[in-house]
């Protein structure tokens, strides 16, 4: 892996790569509050595929934003688009779990010539809300970050702590995640703490609505390969909203594998095959 700093959508993030010499080029992004590290294993098992994978800010070992500012789902769409522009590409291959899923699949709506093949991982658009429920939503937002003004990271003594801790929140075993936890972690007094940036936990202040995303939905060209779990949350009761936009997008391929939310740590030689034979 070799590893250099860019800046994306005016924040200094962190990029990877896997297997520089392949013929291949496909972007990687992460989910919530994991980072570039979660696509390792799944790399080494596509050697022919150059995966450039990056840190979204307050993630991983790219920059925090600016003090007083917040994180907007929709600043990722600019991200993904600096990202491109920085390589001089016409058209992409984009890969995405979970949050990065969700970002990947709206730009893919949004600049539809510009995706090649989309592949998503426990993911088919963002979470979304109803009109009715803006007040809700801001105010939950607003008590939050003013609760985090009096909040501390936990710290833990080992990092071995840290890593079960981690390993039960995301229900996977501690060897499987040991890499992203790896990435995830800084040395503090007293033992180890967490890098990304505490603002990200607070909830966002506006969200889509799901009508406005099934309008766009329709305009994504690519072909799309979509990756669930059966113990994943897309399988979840309360994600029927998601699975009601498989119809939307026109070219979708869609696999239901074992595994949970984080399938692609748990099979990556599987996902790694079906994402190959999909690219090609």
């Amino acid at each position: 892996m070799i590893e250099y700093k860019l800046i994306l959508a005016g924040c200094e993030c962190s990029v990877a790569e896997w297997n520089p010499d392949g013929q291949t080029i496909v972007f990687g992004f992460h989910g919530w509050l994991d980072n570039l590290a979660t696509f390792e294993t799944l790399a080494s098992c596509m050697p022919d595929i150059r995966l450039i994978a990056i840190d979204f800010p307050g993630h991983g070992h790219s920059a925090h934003i600016e003090a007083g500012k917040a994180y907007y789902f929709i600043d990722g769409l600019f991200l993904i688009d600096d990202l491109i522009e920085h390589f001089h590409l016409e058209s992409v291959n984009l890969l995405g779990h979970s949050m990065g899923g969700a970002i990947a699949t709206v730009y893919a709506a949004i600049q539809p010539d510009r995706v090649n093949k989309l592949v998503l991982i426990e993911a088919l658009g963002p979470v979304t809300s109803p009109a009715k429920e803006a007040q809700s939503t801001l105010n939950k937002a607003l008590s939050q970050r003013r609760a985090l003004k009096s909040k501390r990271k936990p710290v833990y003594t080992t990092f071995n702590q840290a890593l079960a801790v981690r390993a039960e929140v995301s229900e996977i075993a501690p060897n499987l995640i040991k890499p992203l936890v790896e990435r995830a972690l800084t040395s503090v007094e007293g033992g180890y703490t967490w890098r990304a940036d505490s603002r990200l936990r607070i909830p966002s202040t506006l969200r889509m609505s799901e009508e406005l995303l099934r309008s766009i939905l329709p305009n994504i060209k690519a072909s799309t390969l979509l990756i669930e779990a059966k113990s994943g949350l897309l399988q979840s009761a309360n994600a029927e909203y998601i699975q009601q936009r498989k119809p939307l997008v026109k070219q979708l391929e869609v696999h239901l594998l074992p595994g949970s939310h984080h399938l692609h740590l748990e099979y990556p030689d599987k996902i790694a095959e079906l994402i190959k034979e999909f690219i090609k």
